[in-house]
C-alpha cells in the first residue's frame, strides 16, 4: 500500500527533539508495517511500535482511496500509548 505523509509530519521531522531521537520516515513506515499494537476503533487510526528499548512510536493515520495517509506521530516512553489502546478494547 502506498504511504503518503502530511506536511505536518515533514515539519515535525525537522524539530530538534525529533532530530535528537533520530526518527526518520523509514521508522514511521516500519511501525506501520510491524506494529506492536493497532487501534482501528477510533478515526483516525493509531498504530504503536518499538522505536528503541525504552521508547515507542505512535503513528496516527487513515486510509482514503486506497492510500495510507500518515497525519502525525508521537515518540513516548514504552507503555504510554500501548496501555491506552488496550483500555479501549
Amino acid at each position: 500500500m502506498t504511504i503518503k505523509y502530511t506536511k505536518h509530519v515533514y515539519d515535525k521531522l525537522k524539530l530538534p527533539e525529533i532530530i535528537k531521537l533520530k526518527i526518520k520516515l523509514e521508522d514511521i513506515a516500519q511501525v506501520l508495517e510491524n506494529p506492536t499494537h493497532v487501534d482501528k476503533s477510533i478515526m483516525p487510526h493509531q498504530t504503536v511500535g518499538d522505536l528503541s528499548s525504552t521508547l515507542s512510536l505512535s503513528v496516527i493515520w487513515k486510509i482514503k482511496d486506497g492510500i495510507m495517509k500518515v497525519i502525525t506521530f508521537y515518540p513516548a516512553k514504552k507503555g504510554r500509548y500501548e496501555s491506552k489502546i488496550l483500555r479501549r478494547r
